[in-house]
């Protein structure tokens, strides 16, 4: 599902919106374990990887970890090692991590739709002053735009004392699948 540039410029809206849409699709999953792929814009995977083959394997893997309770599943790898440990999953390599011992990125992650619908859908969908997002009030009412992953790491949503198990592609199995290009530059 992709969303128009109005529909992202909140992205905890954007994945309630996408997780929304998912789960009343026909081919949901029966049991309502569907994912998301948050991936803003400028990253891409590069042309000349290799890695592109290498996204089935993912996706499974990614599935499996998922369904072990593991809602967050970032598809590049983290440079803080402290508090990981190994999560492999069908073969590929992961660190697991909490989320109190790593801030919400918005780098490319695979979310489980149950999981956000039910503990952070809740803070997308607050109209209170105190969720308007970003720092600055002028480019809040200049572009509508949230900044979604701010508010997850100054205290207005409850991420970092919550101990959701969160895993990170390993360096060595490919943790720069995806490469950051600003496209609006």
């Amino acid at each position: 599902i992709l969303g128009s540039e109005e529909e992202n410029l909140h992205p905890g809206m954007a994945i309630s919106n996408f997780c929304r849409r998912a789960e009343e699709h026909p081919s949901s999953h029966p049991n309502g374990e569907n994912l998301v792929l948050f991936l803003e814009k400028d990253w891409i995977i590069p042309d000349e990887s290799e890695k592109l083959n290498y996204l089935e394997a993912l996706f499974r893997s990614a599935i499996a970890l998922s369904q072990r309770g593991v809602p967050y599943v970032s598809l590049r790898s983290n440079r803080v090692r402290n508090g990981m440990w190994n999560c492999q999953a069908e073969g590929v390599g992961w660190d697991c991590t909490t989320s109190h011992q790593h801030r919400w990125t918005n780098h490319p992650v695979l979310i489980s739709c149950n999981w956000f619908l039910r503990y952070l859908e809740p803070f997308a969908l607050l109209s209170d002053p105190l969720m308007f997002c970003g720092s600055s009030y002028v480019h809040r009412v200049r572009d509508g735009y949230c900044d979604w992953e701010e508010a997850l790491q100054d205290g207005r949503v409850a991420w970092t004392n919550s101990q959701w198990v969160m895993a990170h592609l390993k360096r060595e199995v490919g943790g720069q699948l995806f490469v950051h290009q600003e496209v609006d530059k």
